[in-house]
């Protein structure tokens, strides 16, 4: 199993000084990659957390010039409620600056407001997205570009420069695309469009029944079954909480609760796991950082696929 980071970049205290010593002490401490969530005009109501947040994409460029190892990842763009060739720009700029580092977690998002701010269509979101994974590959492979969509089209377009990364079985150019969501339409768009499945706090139980289901499709692709889970070392914190009115998952209780958890997300299949530590207090942060590497993470990292 490999390990990521979350970096808080929303909520009412977050700071970029906070987020660059997140993203440097991943590195250091040797956590594969760091990742960002993406909202970006919520309505007042839903304004906790995510009313206040620094753009997911200029936050990870500025964090891939101070870093040199660590992936980055977007967990997840809501991309039907975004410009896709400006996305696919942003990506390919980044991934080639930073010498192919990039992951491009990817899904339809919840918020209809907000894609009413953004002058987008909620209602077409899953139609979209499935298009627009198709457009992001084609303009990452190729740099003399047409494309025939029902809501993107190009003619005699030119793209460059491309990602840095080579992907695929005929070595193109492109960055893994990895599908976020929890339910089975996002199972089956894993399987059918996904380099990767990427959902939040999703129970054991529930990641087994995606796992399962996307395997027995057999994706074209290398694929990688990854999941994104807040953790906080303190035996108070409840192991879910309410998210919109479904419960989620959360890495908490004692070191041994952790680790009984951390066994039932490996026998369910997950293999890419990425950590949102509680960001209220920096010091406790990097600390909790530092222990899960040292205590909790030796005994997973030896069943890396």
């Amino acid at each position: 199993m490999k390990f990521g980071i979350g970096m808080e970049n929303y909520g009412p205290a977050i700071t970029f000084d906070a987020i660059r010593r997140v993203a440097l002490a991943a590195e250091e401490l040797g956590y594969d990659s760091i990742w960002t969530t993406d909202h970006i005009l919520v309505p007042r109501a839903a304004r906790d957390p995510y009313g206040r947040i620094f753009e997911c994409m200029v936050t990870l460029a500025m964090v891939a010039s101070i870093t040199q190892r660590v992936r980055l990842g977007t967990s997840v763009i809501v991309l039907p409620m975004r410009n896709p060739v400006l996305f696919a720009k942003q990506v390919a700029t980044i991934d080639a600056a930073c010498g192919g580092r990039m992951i491009a977690g990817l899904g339809v998002g919840w918020s209809e407001p907000e894609f009413s701010s953004l002058n987008a269509n909620f209602k077409n979101r899953g139609k979209r997205l499935d298009e627009d994974i198709q457009l992001l590959r084609t303009l990452w492979s190729n740099e003399n570009v047409n494309f025939e969509g029902r809501y993107t089209r190009i003619a005699d377009g030119v793209f460059a420069p491309p990602p840095a990364q080579v992907v695929g079985s005929e070595g193109e150019h492109g960055v893994p695309i990895w599908i976020g969501g929890n339910d089975g339409s996002a199972w089956r768009r894993a399987a059918r469009l996904g380099d990767g499945w990427h959902p939040v706090g999703a129970s054991p139980e529930d990641y087994a029944a995606g796992a399962s289901y996307i395997r027995e499709q057999g994706p074209a692709r290398p694929f990688s079954f990854s999941g994104r889970l807040a953790i906080d070392m303190n035996p108070a914190i409840p192991s879910t909480f309410d998210h919109r009115g479904r419960p989620r998952r959360q890495l908490t209780g004692t070191d041994d609760d952790i680790r009984h958890m951390l066994r039932e997300y490996a026998a369910a299949g997950l293999e890419y796991l990425v950590l949102f530590f509680p960001m209220r207090d920096l010091k406790v942060t990097l600390a909790q950082m530092e222990r899960f590497l040292r205590d909790f993470a030796p005994e997973f990292e030896g069943t890396r696929p």
